[in-house]
């Protein structure tokens, strides 16, 4: 009876922990490893307007019977393929070549149908719709798609990409150590510039001295007024007088943070925004640390439920 009762209490103490753990929501696996799987993604949030990235722009031929086209001359099904970097601005043109309505959109879930979260044109052509529809969307799922016709889905197709990268960004600044920064010699200024990227963007500096000393630029993320490890750095420039670099960073770290001169860090300077980014992500094979504390706790209670046991059972011994 005495060993009955040890048992329960190991289970039940057992349990409690369990229990808890699964009722304040913790898992026993990675959170790495947890995944939803053809669940609808909310359509994600619009991007702010960036530094150094125009509209892309795209003119569509239309007609029913033989898809879209470029120009009047090359309409086809499917229609020409067209490929985007993630966050493009995409600006369509879209003319209608036979008598029908039509509208223009990318057929996400291939239901050959447009849906809330599908960028899709209103109707042109056609009674009662403009003849010719300019339209913008922004590129915001990465992948490779199709797009149709909202009233031919099946003659009026073709392929989209929108690549997993932003845009690349070219950009020139001119420095001077008593004026500040601009993106021409005329723009100069203190602050300099504000820029505004994506997180993950390929940036591109070509940097040109306005004076007769030496700079360089860089992003200052603890703000102390230097150059730490970790931190973007070009190289030296304008030194000798007139020496122009041509210096490429990727934008990785979220964040407002301050772009600085590394020799003139307090009249050459400006904001840079890093916009977007993945969500932290723990070590891999790592545990969230409350669901650690949570087996830590567990393997003490067997433990003790052990001990617990085994005295139980020699109690039991004695008495017999």
């Amino acid at each position: 009876m005495i060993r009955i009762c040890a048992w329960a209490a190991s289970l039940a103490m057992v349990a409690v922990v369990v229990g808890a753990a699964v009722g304040f929501g913790f898992t026993f696996v990675p959170a790495a490893a947890a995944s939803l799987e053809n669940v609808p993604a909310d359509p994600p949030p619009p991007l702010p307007d960036r530094t150094g990235v125009w509209p892309v722009n795209f003119t569509f031929y239309g007609n029913a019977s033989t898809g879209w086209g470029f120009s009047n001359a090359t309409i086809a099904n499917p229609g020409p393929n067209i490929t985007v970097y993630y966050g493009d601005t995409v600006n369509l043109t879209l003319v209608g070549n036979d008598p029908l309505a039509h509208s223009w959109f990318i057929d996400y879930d291939n239901s050959f149908a447009p849906n809330g979260n599908e960028p899709s044109s209103p109707p042109f052509n056609g009674p009662g719709n403009p003849a010719v529809l300019v339209w913008a969307f922004s590129a915001l799922q990465p992948g490779n798609w199709t797009y149709r016709c909202g009233m031919h889905p099946n003659s009026m197709t073709g392929k989209i990409q929108v690549l997993q990268e932003p845009r690349p960004v070219n950009l020139t600044f001119y420095g001077d150590a008593g004026l500040g920064w601009g993106l021409s010699n005329s723009t100069i200024r203190e602050p300099g510039p504000p820029l505004v990227v994506l997180w993950g963007t390929n940036v591109t500096l070509t940097l040109i001295g306005h004076d007769l000393t030496d700079h360089s630029w860089f992003i200052d993320y603890n703000d102390d007024q230097v150059v730490t490890p970790g931190e973007p750095v070009s190289p030296i420039f304008n030194s000798p007088v007139g020496k122009v670099i041509v210096w490429p960073f990727i934008a990785d770290q979220t964040g407002n943070w301050t772009y600085r001169c590394g020799v003139h860090p307090f009249s050459m300077r400006g904001s840079v925004s890093i916009v977007g980014g993945p969500p932290a992500e723990l070590p891999k094979g790592a545990l969230p640390l409350i669901t650690g504390i949570m087996v830590g706790a567990l393997s003490v209670v067997l433990v003790f439920a052990v001990i617990y046991h085994v005295r139980a059972v020699r109690a039991a011994k004695r008495m017999r």
